[in-house]
């Protein structure tokens, strides 16, 4: 499956940027010179394969220009050499039955920011293919023996809420590869979007009918039963009238002052003119 790395001449990077950007609707050549960093693995593969192949980073050409890649087609013999390859975004490769669903690329694409590097060890390197390979294939693949921490990889995605790394897929004749976006093919590889938690529409709390609140009824007083009117009673006496005895007294006093001034009477005038002579 994977071939040991040889060196090679490679093309200036400026002009291999060119090729694929002025080209990228077109076939792509794609040079495979195998596991540039990884160690040897123990797998099992429902096809019936079952062996050990190397597992790490692949150092592969795109026109020329040099790329880190990850296989992401375990059931598929690498070539060599090949341009029929073409940039696709993950969700279309590898060729069926494992064709990447979205979440299960969304998951290449959060192990990839997770834990590539392009100086990582070389266990690292080979248990992130490892796990990569384990999302692809599902019950398909098996790995068999030491898996260089690739199941402590998967188990982190489970709490990973950062963003994904930007790639995209080389699918072809031989295996398909997942690698960085190079330029001029962004629309292609936008990576699924990580589903964030909605936020609750907030509810307005109704606010209470008010009720009225019943006036209450005044009891009304007991009314008497008709019946006859009771007779008037006596008027009493009014207050400081005197009685039959201080009247009496009074008049007895009237009769006696006027006897007293008809006695005295024939007296005033002398009195009178005495008064004006002196």
């Amino acid at each position: 499956m994977a071939s040991i790395a040889r060196p090679t001449l490679a093309l200036s990077v400026a002009v291999a940027l060119s090729l694929v950007i002025t080209n990228p609707a077109q076939a792509h050549l794609v040079e495979d010179f195998g596991i540039r960093n990884g160690a040897p693995a123990h797998i099992s593969l429902s096809t019936g394969f079952n062996g050990f192949v190397g597992a790490g980073i692949k150092k592969v050409r795109v026109d020329g220009l040099q790329m880190d890649a990850f296989c992401i087609d375990p059931f598929t013999m690498a070539l060599r050499s090949s341009p029929g390859y073409k940039f696709v975004p993950l969700t279309k490769a590898p060729e069926a039955p494992w064709t990447l669903s979205a979440s299960r690329a969304t998951e290449i694409s959060d192990l990839w920011a997770m834990f590539y590097s392009p100086n990582m060890t070389t266990n690292k390197a080979a248990g992130l293919q490892l796990a990569i390979w384990e999302i692809v294939g599902g019950d398909d693949f098996t790995v068999i023996g030491k898996d260089y921490g690739s199941g402590r990889m998967l188990a982190a995605l489970q709490t990973y809420s950062g963003l994904g790394a930007n790639l995209i897929a080389l699918t072809g004749p031989g295996q398909d590869y997942v690698v960085l976006t190079p330029p001029g093919q962004g629309d292609e590889s936008t990576p699924p979007p990580h589903q964030s938690t909605p936020t609750p529409t907030p509810h307005s709390t109704p606010t209470p009918t008010p009720h009225s609140t019943p006036t209450p009824t005044s009891t009304p007083a007991p009314t008497r039963p008709p019946g006859p009117t009771p007779p008037p009673g006596p008027t009493p006496p009014p207050n400081k009238v005197p009685d039959s005895g201080s009247t009496f007294s009074l008049f007895a006093s009237a009769i006696l002052a006027l006897l007293a001034i008809n006695r005295f009477r024939p007296a005033l005038p002398a009195l009178a003119r005495v008064r004006t002579r002196r």
